[in-house]
């Protein structure tokens, strides 16, 4: 009798572990499941990192944020100032520009990606009544200029 009844209980044992077993085996699939997902994810965010890097590259420099540099220009007509705020519009380098139109001294704020000498050839290019001998200051953030 305890023969038999050592047997039982060995057989009831074995039946719960394998049981147990079965569950471990799907507990170990699923999470295999979910890493292989949280590995193509990965996968999927560095290539879309390296797109995106290559997309910003062709567009323009990485980085390179637009300041606002003020020209003051003294003794400018307004269809002088509207002619060159249009021209500037049309820049790629060149965001917003605000115009501020004043008898003696009016100033154009332009959202420029780049630097001020630059600017300032644009404007050259702009408008032929500014040249070398026409700018009083060029600094980092502002150009003066006297027509």
């Amino acid at each position: 009798m305890k023969n038999v009844m050592i047997w039982v209980i060995c057989l009831l044992c074995s039946t719960h572990s394998v049981k147990a077993q079965g569950f471990l085996d799907k507990l170990d699939r699923t999470l295999n499941k979910v890493e292989r997902t949280g590995n193509k994810v990965e996968n999927s965010t560095e290539k879309a990192g390296r797109i995106g890097g290559t997309l910003s590259n062709l567009l323009g420099k990485k980085g390179e944020a637009a300041q606002v540099i003020t020209v003051s220009i003294e003794g400018i007509k307004l269809a002088d100032l509207k002619a060159l705020s249009t021209s500037l519009e049309t820049e790629k380098q060149v965001g917003e520009v605000k115009l501020k139109f004043q008898t003696k001294v009016s100033s154009i704020e332009v959202q420029y990606k780049g630097e001020s000498d630059a600017l300032f050839e644009l404007l050259k290019k702009a408008n032929p009544k500014i040249t070398d001998e026409s700018v009083q200051a060029i600094e980092e953030d502002s150009i003066s200029i006297k027509l």
